[in-house]
C-alpha cells in the first residue's frame, strides 16, 4: 500500500460515526454472534453514554480533565515500556489491577514519526488518549455498578440454569469515549487501532480500515 494512503485513511477515519466504531469493536469480540445488530446498537449507545458520563463525573470530582493529572490524583502507577510488538501481537497499553498502567512507547513513536500524519495527530495526543482509556479501566475495576459490568448476555440455558457473560467490546467502547471526552478529542480514539497498527503491518491495517468503513 502506498504510504500516502495512510493520510487518506486517517482523514476518513476521523469522519466515521460512533455506531460504526461500536460495530467494529463488536466484530472483534468473541461473543459477537450472540447479539443481533439491533441489540448491538442499543448496547453501543449505552456504552458510549457510560464512558461520557464517567468522564464528566471524574472531571467534576478531580477538578481537571488532563489525563496525566487525573492519573496522579488517582495515585496510579504509570510507566512507559519500550516494547510494542510481542510475537505477532501489537500492544499499545496495559492496565494491571489494582493501579498499574503501562504505555508502550514504540507504537506511538513510530506513528508520530510518520510524516503522513503530520498535522493530524501528535505523539502527545496519542499518549493522552491511550492513558485516558486505561484510566477508564481502572475506574471500571473499582465500580461494581458500572454499566459495562452489568450488561450481560445469556450464553446457554440448561434445566433451569443459565450461564451469563459480560461483553468485552462494551468496556472498550466506553473506555474510548471516556478518553475522547476528557481529552476533548474531535473524533473517536478507535482510529488509533488502525493508525498505530499501520506501522507494523500496512496490509492488515488496510483490511481493518475497509472493515470499519463497511459498517
Amino acid at each position: 500500500m502506498a504510504e500516502t494512503a495512510l493520510r487518506e485513511m486517517a482523514e476518513y477515519l476521523s469522519q466515521i460515526d460512533d455506531i460504526s466504531w461500536g460495530m467494529y469493536a463488536f466484530s472483534r469480540d468473541i461473543l459477537r454472534d450472540k447479539v443481533d445488530r439491533a441489540e448491538k446498537k442499543k448496547m453501543i449507545e449505552k456504552a458510549i453514554r457510560c464512558g461520557q458520563e464517567r468522564a464528566e463525573r471524574i472531571i467534576d470530582n478531580m477538578g481537571t480533565e488532563d489525563p496525566w493529572k487525573l492519573a496522579e490524583k488517582l495515585k496510579l502507577k504509570v510507566e512507559f515500556m519500550d516494547r510494542g510488538q510481542i510475537a505477532d501481537r501489537v500492544l499499545f497499553a496495559l492496565f494491571t489491577p489494582p493501579d498499574r498502567i503501562q504505555i508502550m512507547k514504540e507504537p506511538i513513536e513510530r506513528a508520530a514519526g510518520n510524516r503522513e500524519l503530520t498535522g493530524l495527530i501528535t505523539g502527545e495526543q496519542m499518549e493522552k488518549l491511550i492513558l485516558g482509556h486505561e484510566i477508564f479501566h481502572y475506574l471500571e475495576e473499582e465500580d461494581e455498578e458500572i454499566y459495562t459490568k452489568n450488561e450481560k448476555i445469556v450464553l446457554w440455558k440448561l434445566f433451569g440454569y443459565e450461564s451469563k457473560s459480560t461483553i468485552r467490546a462494551l468496556s472498550e467502547i466506553a473506555g474510548m469515549y471516556f478518553s475522547k471526552k476528557i481529552n476533548e478529542f474531535p473524533y473517536s480514539p478507535f482510529a488509533l487501532d488502525i493508525l498505530l497498527y499501520y506501522n507494523y503491518n500496512p496490509d492488515e491495517a488496510l483490511k481493518m480500515y475497509r472493515e470499519v468503513i463497511s459498517f
